[in-house]
């Protein structure tokens, strides 16, 4: 259940098999924001029903499409779009947000007159206590999912998530960047870490100098997804 006025902003979540206390972590940032969000949570196949309780839009599909989420956040972004909302923002089932990162990303939208805002991103171990900036973040060659605001006129941008390679949902975050650039948008870069990402892969571990916990996972193989695109007659994404 929502309000009956659209927000001007929407959060997309994709999720898979996240438990449901990782899920209202993220759910209960995208609440706690101090501009109103329409929260639009969409089950990869994986559906859990408590969420139909939630101050939120829940969409199930039956089956999951094996892209890491990249068909839900189209499917939760059209759905957004077609009830009047100005942006949209991605939000992953295991991250969360500073109560001021979508006021702050859209204020610097409306001032700029920009198309796309993005964020810096602090990286936090897999308890939720914070490693430190992330030091990969870049505005012209590496920004995270988590961390992009959409307005209108990048919405056109947005079926990239379906229509990529599907060696490329390992590495969307940088085909969606290459998009949106070569769509010659407005874009501005906030030097802010307001979105929280929980590290679940033990390549940033690494590049925090930190010790790999167990349970984490080993870090795919990035470089092949990099290699099948450029093969494809893209340019390098690194």
């Amino acid at each position: 259940m929502v309000n009956k006025t659209t927000p001007r902003i929407a959060v997309i979540t994709p999720y898979y098999k996240e438990s449901l206390e990782t899920l209202e972590q993220c759910h209960k940032s995208v609440r706690a924001q101090s501009e109103e969000a329409l929260h639009v949570i969409v089950a990869d196949g994986h559906a859990q029903q408590p969420i139909n309780q939630w101050f939120a839009h829940h969409i199930q599909l039956p089956m999951s499409h094996n892209d890491i989420g990249s068909t839900p956040r189209l499917i939760g972004s059209y759905h957004a779009i077609g009830l009047g909302v100005e942006t949209i923002t991605f939000l992953d089932a295991d991250n969360w947000y500073a109560p001021n990162h979508l006021a702050t990303a859209f204020e610097a939208m409306r001032k700029m007159e920009a198309d796309v805002v993005t964020t810096g991103r602090m990286l936090c171990r897999l308890d939720g206590s914070e490693m430190g900036p992330c030091p990969q973040i870049d505005p012209d060659n590496f920004i995270d999912t988590n961390c992009m605001m959409l307005g209108k006129n990048a919405f056109s941008q947005l079926h990239h998530w379906v229509l990529m390679p599907k060696y490329g949902h390992l590495i969307g975050d940088r085909i969606m960047l290459h998009h949106l650039k070569n769509a010659a948008l407005r874009r501005i870069h906030l030097d802010q870490q307001s979105v929280y990402y929980r590290c679940s892969k033990e390549g940033n571990y690494k590049l925090m100098g930190e010790p790999i916990p167990e349970g984490v996972q080993k870090r795919p193989n990035y470089e092949k997804s990099f290699r099948s695109w450029e093969e494809d007659g893209f340019p390098p994404l690194i």
